[in-house]
């Protein structure tokens, strides 16, 4: 398996020709595996994975952050084991009109074949559709995946979004087919957690990714190979905090190691309830005793 980052419009692989699955591929939903489980059948086990180091619909839209950073996604791919993983650079290959891009495809590429969602477009302003693909390689050597569908629903980044916008873990999970997971460091805070007898480990997260909505939630935290239980809040601490930046604090269960500068990671498990502000800190520490004991006893 090889792996290309920020693959430019004058790059190109040695190969043999290859079938090439290729889109933005944003949280790597059900949706995407579908498309890979297809591939890696239409290639007998030979396809490469084609897709942007910035996902082109995060590039124009400085709101949206990715679901997934750059190294969770390397390593969703790499489970699959394609012969290639290639991240294109998409401001290097942004300006191609359709016609340049299939040129690149084959050319630089080394593509013969084709497995992409009906959906695709590509090309300066994405006037490149399927159509273009099917007139340029030929009918027979482009595969088109209909819809991936739950209970009727299309399976999509944007439906995943809505859920994380919801709070509606469980959801988001059904369409990604995995649980939602961040990785950061702890670093040192304010403390109050200790003082109140809640001490909490202040996450930094090692890239900014799409963050559920504001509120607290059951964990799953993850150190040293070992797995607790955890009480997340993600928010900006408006009972005891000034400012508005997006603080993410966790009481681990049962633990009481000293953790700072220390990787971790943690999953999702479920939305407990929205952040407030709490008119003492009496108050909070009574609120956040019945959330960690709601989570001991049900998780």
């Amino acid at each position: 398996m090889s792996v290309y980052n920020n693959f430019k419009s004058t790059d190109s692989i040695k190969s043999e020709p290859l079938v090439t699955s290729i889109g933005g591929f944003d949280g790597i939903h059900l949706g995407h595996q579908a498309l890979f489980k297809k591939a890696f059948e239409v290639s007998n086990g030979t396809f490469q994975i084609v897709t942007f180091n910035e996902i082109p619909k995060i590039f124009f839209n400085n709101n949206l952050k990715p679901l997934l950073d750059q190294d969770q996604r390397s390593s969703l791919f790499e489970n699959l084991s394609p012969k290639n993983i290639i991240f294109l650079d998409f401001k290097s290959v942004n300006k191609m009109n359709a016609e340049k891009f299939c040129q690149f495809l084959r050319s630089n590429l080394q593509t013969e074949k084709l497995v992409i969602g009906k959906d695709f477009r590509f090309g300066n302003q994405r006037v490149g559709d399927v159509n273009t693909l099917i007139n340029y390689f030929g009918e027979e050597n482009v595969t088109l995946l209909d819809d991936y569908l739950i209970s009727s629903e299309k399976v999509s980044t944007t439906k995943i979004r809505l859920f994380y916008a919801q709070g509606n873990i469980k959801e988001a999970e059904k369409y990604l087919g995995r649980p939602i997971s961040y990785k950061g460091t702890v670093v040192l805070g304010k403390q109050l957690g200790s003082s109140i007898g809640f001490p909490t480990a202040n996450v930094q997260l090692h890239n900014l990714t799409q963050l559920p909505r504001f509120g607290v939630y059951a964990v799953r935290v993850h150190i040293d190979k070992k797995t607790y239980l955890g009480c997340l809040n993600i928010g900006i601490n408006p009972t005891v905090e000034a400012n508005l930046d997006t603080k993410i604090e966790i009481h681990i269960l049962e633990f009481d190691e000293n953790i700072y500068d220390k990787d971790i990671s943690f999953e999702l498990i479920e939305f407990i309830r929205n952040e407030k502000k709490f008119e003492s800190i009496d108050d909070l520490t009574a609120q956040i005793q019945l959330d960690v004991d709601k989570i001991k006893n049900n998780f």
